[in-house]
């Protein structure tokens, strides 16, 4: 049976390990992988054999995803109009109607009101484009929503 080394020893090289590193966030994070690595007898007990630690979580996304792994889709409003943009919806202008409309199609139900920020802000991102729609006098203005 190996006989494991004093806590502060694997401190001591986890931070020895992860001292190069400029980024604090990063750093901290693989200081939290290297002495996890250390702490479960890895067999690689030198902070030169250490595997690199993974970049840390940014964003909702989930973890970042690595060549096997599905990259993660955005939930909600917005990560379901990123979907419609993906199946190419917006080739042709749609309304907002049109846009809960095709969502309720795939069971997504989500109010108008829930749907025309994440639009707004996606004109803003540039990923879709927002131009008036031709209405008839005394109606209230529309806008559409397609393609750059």
């Amino acid at each position: 049976m190996k006989k494991s080394k004093p806590y502060a020893e694997l401190v001591t090289q986890a931070e020895e390990a992860t001292r190069a590193i400029k980024d604090p966030e990063l750093r901290r994070v693989a200081f939290e992988r290297v002495l996890d690595d250390l702490l479960a007898g890895s067999p690689s007990s030198s902070p030169s054999e250490t595997r690199p630690a993974r970049p840390a979580k940014r964003g909702r996304g989930g973890p970042a995803a690595g060549p096997t792994q599905k990259p993660t889709r955005s939930r909600g409003p917005k990560g379901y109009i990123r979907e419609l943009l993906d199946d190419t919806f917006f080739k042709k202008p749609k309304t907002i109607a049109q846009v809960k409309a095709e969502l309720a199609n795939r069971g997504h139900h989500i109010a108008i009101t829930s749907l025309s920020g994440p639009l707004q802000s996606m004109c803003q991102e540039r990923v879709l484009r927002r131009h008036k729609a031709k209405s008839e006098k005394g109606k209230k203005v529309a806008y559409n929503y397609s393609e750059w």
